[in-house]
């Protein structure tokens, strides 16, 4: 266990994933001797005090209390109760800070919806994955992608999904009309009833494109950043750099990697590089500006990395060059 990723836990800058490692190292005698000795230092520093006029809480009551609240999560739960008698009055309410940081863990997982039932399709580099979701809606996995859902959906509940990567989304009408929501790891969320639509979604930015139907795109957390799109339309939206547009184009060319082909239309070779990234993990060098700004149009074939390249060669006069994971374009 680092420091590094511990300091990331109590600031709640860590993945589900990593969040469970820590909770499952706290579980260990090495982790309980790190809590004892972290709360020890924290609660006996000069500028800490307890609430004004405040009783000690009983410790082994709130931990009763939190094993009961967390239990449904099946989440490792921490135990310092067998220290309490040699630390004392501070431990105490050390134990109020531990229930603080396994109930904001408890809160963390919830709001990502990470309950023990979930399910997670995970696609590797270069792999196409389809798979149907609870409601019958049909989702297609680019490359490198992930999707996260509940295995069971219920009537008058919204049908909710996370994406970290690119999808094609063919989302079935209900009923009811329960709303189908996408989260992406920007915190923008796509809002549909019953359409199509392909998403890319990596780190900060994301691009979503509308087949068919009608959606409502909310652009990171503030509510007001919201947008309702007609079929056609590229919205764009990078909340770091702030980099926001919409343009009509093509959608069947924005969704063709289902079909094993790539079809550029005005794209240029720097948004090439980084489908070569996103899709395939490589690093892609192109070492002259202008050429970064190069805009290329047509179809290559999409069956590995290798033909894209060969395509990319071929059909646009480039010299490009692959070492292990990293790729040079060059003018010839």
């Amino acid at each position: 266990m680092t420091e590094q990723l511990l300091q990331r836990y109590f600031a709640n800058q860590v993945t589900p994933d990593e969040a469970k490692q820590v909770l499952d190292w706290f579980d260990t005698d090495a982790g309980q001797t790190y809590l004892a000795q972290r709360l020890n230092t924290q609660f006996n520093t000069a500028d800490w005090h307890a609430p004004p006029n405040s009783a000690a809480p009983e410790a082994d009551s709130m931990l009763n209390a939190i094993r009961s609240r967390m239990a449904s999560h099946q989440t490792v739960i921490i135990t310092p109760v067998r220290r309490l008698d040699w630390l004392g009055q501070s431990m105490r309410w050390a134990a109020v800070f531990i229930g603080l940081v396994i109930l904001a863990s408890a809160a963390f997982w919830g709001y990502r919806k990470l309950l023990p039932t979930d399910l997670v399709q995970q696609t590797a580099f270069g792999k196409i994955s389809k798979l149907t979701l609870p409601d019958g809606s049909l989702v297609t996995l680019n490359g490198n992608s992930r999707l996260r859902y509940s295995p069971r959906w219920t009537a008058g509940h919204t049908r909710e999904v996370w994406l970290d990567g690119e999808g094609f989304f063919s989302v079935t009408h209900q009923q009811n009309h329960e709303r189908f929501i996408v989260h992406l790891p920007n915190k923008s969320t796509i809002e549909v009833l019953g359409t199509q639509f392909n998403v890319l979604a990596r780190e900060s930015r994301a691009k979503v494109v509308l087949n068919k139907g009608k959606i409502q795109l909310h652009v990171g957390e503030q509510a007001q950043n919201k947008l309702i799109m007609k079929p056609g339309d590229l919205v764009y939206a990078d909340v770091q750099t702030r980099t926001y547009y919409c343009k009509r184009v093509d959608p069947a060319a924005q969704s063709a990697w289902q079909t094993g082909k790539l079809m550029f239309d005005g794209t240029s070779l720097a948004e090439v590089a980084q489908i070569l990234k996103d899709t395939y993990g490589v690093t892609v060098e192109i070492a002259d500006p202008e050429l970064r700004r190069q805009t290329i149009s047509g179809t290559i074939p999409n069956q590995s990395m290798s033909t894209i390249l060969n395509g990319l060669s071929s059909l646009f006069d480039l010299k490009i060059t692959q070492h292990n994971n990293k790729i040079l374009i060059k003018r010839t």
